[in-house]
């Protein structure tokens, strides 16, 4: 899509992005927020608000971008704005009334993660009307370029700074955590869509961005190749969810973390994606398709 006019001559390129681990549960490595200057792209689960303001430590963000509504994302959004009464929350139209109204998002949550609601995000708090902001496709937000990215959500966006050349895809350009070459993608139901999904991808590589900052986690610098073997990867895994059960699903999955040869971090990326949600998410896009 084409870049708003403001942003074609460069846009502001403000401050670089700093990476802020959130460390859920004392586990680094995971989940990641991103500051620019007084603008923070998600905010992680409610039970990390307190690491994040540490990190903050003088800086009070004034506009929080939220990539989608998932809790390891955006659930601290209401306990920030209750910090911070002023701060702005941008966010995808269909996400924006589950925030001012958490409940559908918190049951549906609860459905998958069950008694670990609380252990895992911590409570949900509702965020006021006033401070919310929808996110059209194409809009220009603070220097950043929003684009409209479903496929993992509905209710995904993606932000560009053209003037640094920087992307910030959230969960669109999966998981790869911090020294591996391992992309995982996240696959939860209940609204995967393949087709959208790669029209996503398309997107981010059509920015030709630089780097992308990723919340599951840092800084990858080999953009395009990142962007071409997430394609790969997802219809690979979405093939093995078409024709396989969830024992199957998931056994493929615990091969390529057994590769790693690092125990640890093959329980970081059990945490940032588990494969039997994947499976589901999958294995239910499949059903539909199927109707």
């Amino acid at each position: 899509m084409p870049l708003p006019e403001a942003c074609q001559t460069g846009g502001a390129v403000g401050d670089p992005p700093r990476l802020i681990d959130l460390r859920p549960g004392g586990r680094g490595g995971e989940i990641a927020a991103w500051l620019c200057g007084d603008v923070l792209v998600d905010c992680g689960p409610t039970v990390s608000a307190d690491q994040l303001c540490a990190q903050l430590g003088d800086t009070r963000p004034r506009v929080l971008l939220l990539t989608h509504i998932h809790l390891d994302h955006a659930g601290a959004a209401g306990t920030l704005v209750g910090r911070w009464p002023e701060l702005e929350v941008h966010v995808h139209p269909i996400g924006l009334p589950h925030l001012a109204d958490p409940t559908k998002l918190v049951a549906s949550a609860t459905r998958i993660y069950g008694d670990l609601m609380d252990t895992l995000w911590g409570p949900v708090e509702s965020v006021p009307t006033r401070n919310l902001r929808p996110v059209a496709d194409g809009t220009e937000i603070e220097g950043f370029v929003a684009a409209h990215t479903p496929g993992h959500a509905s209710h995904h966006v993606a932000y560009f700074r053209p003037g640094s050349s920087e992307a910030f895809p959230g969960d669109a350009a999966g998981v790869r955590l911090e020294g591996t070459d391992l992309i995982v993608p996240h696959a939860p139901p209940p609204d995967i869509d393949l087709e959208a999904w790669d029209r996503s991808l398309d997107a981010l590589a059509a920015w030709r961005p630089k780097t992308l900052c990723l919340p599951h986690f840092g800084a990858i610098d080999d953009a395009d190749g990142h962007i071409a073997a997430m394609r790969e990867v997802l219809h690979r895994k979405a093939e093995l969810a078409r024709e396989s059960a969830a024992d199957g699903f998931v056994a493929a999955a615990e091969s390529d973390l057994d590769a790693l040869g690092d125990p640890a971090l093959a329980e970081h990326y059990r945490n940032a994606a588990p494969a039997e949600h994947s499976y589901l998410g999958l294995r239910r896009y499949w059903d539909k398709r199927a109707q």
